[in-house]
């Protein structure tokens, strides 16, 4: 009977201990629990996740857990940390003693080149591993940035486990500049190298550059023909060449059914249809037809695109569009022929568009008369874009400029211009970002009639957010908007993190308008606001809400959309 309850006993114990068990932290100051079990890979239920429990692990596993506690915590700089974990009231508790980190002393450098925005350290901080290790790629990445396709990097860092101290030192030595030597270029049957080689941003001859490469990746898998695309370096240690093999696989399916499902506060639901075919005839060539249909809007259209050489594209699309606005409704046939070059981060378009539009379902017929109106009108178009990311940058600058118009004759039925100016600028501040941006438009008619849509209206997620879409400034008798003649609009977004892919954002947003062709500053609508982010493979979940800083009771909006601002 003895032997039974030993090993009941036994058995019982042998359960409890494998039975897993809620797992805490206690002692850790610098390093937040989230931190540690995502340090751990142990999944957290989210702050809105209430139903969910906290993590749990099993006993057996506790040793190993705080092993990795300890080597994660000498990763962050704290060599001297202890940890143990202890049972009690049914639940894990890993006992934590940081003691103090490892700070840098001293750094000291020595390179052509000033790499001091690529040391992420200063005197005093404390020494991470990841964050060294991080510096020497960025300092290589300059190197390649500026030409250099060899250094010889002896940076090294020496850490006093006595005194605390660490002591860093760059020392960089790089070749002569490297020039790109021999291009190879290897492709499929449908695709000529030639065409390969208009997508390229480097060139032989030409000096190298890593992020010319970089470039041309963008560059290559921009296209939808192309599936696959390697660009292989080869550097000759007898010279300062550079020979490149570039080689490119077609998508083995070019026809692709194309569908899409969303949702904004300007537009509402949205749903798109199209089939495209992606490398039609051979070399890169595109041609599709989409639709899309929202609730204001109804878009049909053919789009046909074929690459050039020198980086250039030649395309037109043209189709069917019925818009509803507040006050009337515009139905409209179109086409567009344009020619698009490419320069690195440059792109320029010269466009001739073709507009048949019908205003109907006026409200006010002095301020949106019906009728048709044809007008033929060359546009140019300028874009520079340093973003390093278009749906959710985190750094960069970008710069375009749009003008369009046309001369009252046979062709076209006004003479007027339309100018639209737009930049921003976007700061990374540590684990925070502040976003810029302005945008100016202008419209001036000389002769003749042009479409109410080609006004400008202010108000929505991408504009005014204390407004909904197209709502700001003065309406006629019926409450509908009657658009401005001019434009310029302002924003200022502080984005920081709160919990795992959950960001803020807090925004000002200013609107600045006139029926002339220069805004008048003293006519100005100011907001503020805040909203939050939810990250995902498309971008962000954006919701905001805005008040008017005048009247926040009477004006204030919530928007949604997918995406930044900008």
């Amino acid at each position: 009977m003895l032997k039974v309850r030993i090993l009941f006993l036994t058995l019982l114990a042998s359960l409890l201990y494998a039975q897993p068990l809620p797992l805490f932290f206690s002692g850790n100051k610098s390093l937040s629990n989230q931190e540690l079990y995502e340090a751990l890979e142990i999944d957290t239920p989210a702050f809105y996740e209430f139903w969910k429990d906290s993590p749990k692990v099993g006993l057996k596993n506790s040793k190993d857990l705080v092993a990795t506690i300890k080597e994660y915590y000498k990763f962050k700089g704290f060599f001297q940390t202890t940890a143990k974990s202890l049972q009690n009231d049914n639940k894990i508790v890993i006992e934590i003693i940081e003691n103090e980190p490892i700070r840098i002393s001293d750094i000291t450098t020595v390179s052509k080149l000033d790499i001091q925005n690529q040391i992420p350290f200063k005197i005093g901080d404390i020494f991470e591993s990841d964050k060294f290790t991080q510096s020497k790629k960025d300092i290589e990445i300059l190197y390649g940035d500026n030409h250099y396709c060899k250094i010889d990097s002896n940076s090294k860092a020496w850490l006093d486990t006595q005194t605390n101290k660490a002591y860093i030192s760059y020392d960089i030595t790089p070749n002569e500049q490297c020039v790109i030597g021999q291009i190879r270029i290897f492709s499929s049957k449908t695709i000529e190298p030639k065409f390969v080689e208009s997508l390229l941003y480097f060139k032989e001859g030409t000096l190298f550059s890593s992020q010319l490469i970089k470039d041309s990746y963008d560059s290559l898998y921009a296209n939808g023909g192309i599936s696959k695309a390697i660009i292989s370096t080869h550097i000759d240690d007898n010279s300062n060449k550079v020979n490149i093999d570039v080689k490119v696989s077609e998508i083995e399916k070019p026809t692709r059914l194309e569908t899409g499902l969303g949702y904004s506060s300007d537009e509402g639901p949205m749903v798109s249809l199209g089939i495209k075919n992606k490398n039609i005839f051979g070399n890169l060539k595109t041609i599709g037809i989409n639709s899309r249909l929202t609730q204001s809007k109804q878009n049909i259209q053919i789009e046909f695109n074929q690459p050039l050489s020198n980086k250039n594209y030649f395309g037109a699309n043209g189709g069917y569009e019925n818009e509803d606005f507040q006050g009337y409704s515009e139905r409209r046939f179109f086409s567009n022929i344009y020619l698009n070059q490419r320069k690195t981060s440059n792109r320029f378009t010269q466009s001739i568009v073709l507009d048949n539009s019908k205003t109907y379902n006026s409200t006010d017929l002095n301020l949106f008369p019906e009728g048709g109106i044809f007008l033929l009108s060359p546009k140019l178009r300028w874009e520079h874009d340093k973003r390093d990311n278009i749906l959710s940058p985190k750094k960069g600058y970008f710069f375009n400029t749009e003008i369009m118009g046309s001369f009252n004759s046979f062709l076209s039925d006004a003479s007027y211009y339309k100018i639209k100016l737009k930049g921003g600028y976007i700061f990374p501040l540590d684990k925070s970002i502040l976003a810029l941006q302005a945008s100016f438009g202008s419209l001036k008619i000389y002769d003749g009639e042009i479409p109410a849509s080609y006004r400008f209206y202010a108000g929505g997620v991408n504009s005014n957010r204390a407004y909904s879409y197209q709502t700001l400034g003065p309406k006629n008798s019926s409450g509908d908007p009657i658009g401005f003649n001019s434009i310029l609009e302002t924003t200022i977004e502080y984005r920081f993190p709160i919990y795992q892919n959950f960001r803020g954002v807090i925004f000002n947003d200013n609107t600045f308008v006139a029926d002339g062709d220069i805004p008048k500053y003293s006519n100005g609508y100011h907001s503020l606001g805040l909203g939050i982010r939810y990250t995902t493979p498309v971008g962000p979940l954006a919701l905001d809400i805005g008040f008017d800083v005048d009247q926040p009771q009477k004006n204030y909006a919530i928007q949604f959309r997918i995406g930044e601002v900008f």
